[in-house]
């Protein structure tokens, strides 16, 4: 065989190689069950165990975004701020966004704490363990003055769950090769603090008190396909 003849043949198979794998990464089609709709303001009980709304301090809550940033990502945003009968405060924010494509993903808070002006202490990937599971989180503490507030939090996307850039972008990568369009949920705990390990032990609790206060049925909104296994 003449060697023009074998190099377009190799082109040839590169290009149908090129197309055909960038078809397969195009996400397609939505996982989101259309007839099953998620409401933040009634899934997450406004109390719970020894947890109840606090309305009488004004949020705390970090979110620079703007509303039209806000409304382009996120089809939900739910965020309040609970207090238990040691007056101990949680913090809970909790954003949803059904079409979870590259432009339209959910911030992972690092990235929001920093735009507001938080200098940002180093990432930690762990497990908070509750009664319906463990939980894969990444805990992080944000200052600004004399403000400390440690943080925990995770990323559903579709039925996964990560933590931090790489497992993100892993599972946008995992729902491309299968031309699926994942939704996607933030959910967030935070609380002021001085003492780090005594608020990550706060949140642990009451993390526990509300995944097992929202309905069964209703937690995979929550923890993806960690409900389906308790």
């Amino acid at each position: 065989m003449k060697k023009p003849l074998i190099v377009s043949l190799i082109l040839g198979l590169l290009m149908v190689s090129s197309s055909v794998l960038t078809m397969v990464m195009t996400p397609s089609a939505d996982i989101a069950d259309p007839h099953q709709q998620i409401n933040l303001e009634t899934l997450i009980p406004v109390e719970f165990g020894n947890w109840k709304t606090d309305m009488t301090v004004a949020s705390l809550l970090v979110n620079p975004d703007e509303k039209g940033t806000i409304n382009k990502i996120y089809n939900q945003t739910l965020s309040r701020t609970y207090i238990n009968n040691q007056g101990e405060r949680v913090m809970l924010s909790i954003a949803y966004g059904r079409d979870q494509k590259k432009d339209l993903q959910v911030h992972r808070p690092e990235i929001c704490y920093r735009t507001s002006g938080f200098s940002i202490g180093e990432l930690t990937k762990t497990f908070v363990d509750t009664t319906i599971g463990r939980i894969p989180v990444m805990q992080l503490v944000a200052k600004q003055g004399v403000r400390n507030e440690p943080i925990t939090y995770w990323i559903r996307m579709g039925d996964s769950l990560t933590r931090g850039w790489f497992e993100q972008k892993a599972a946008t990568l995992s729902y491309g090769l299968t031309g699926k369009v994942p939704d996607g949920l933030l959910f967030r705990v935070s609380t002021i603090s001085k003492d780090e390990q005594d608020a990550y032990l706060i949140q642990q609790t009451f993390l526990t008190a509300l995944l097992q206060a929202v309905r069964s049925e209703d937690r995979h909104w929550l923890v993806g396909r960690l409900a389906l296994t308790r």
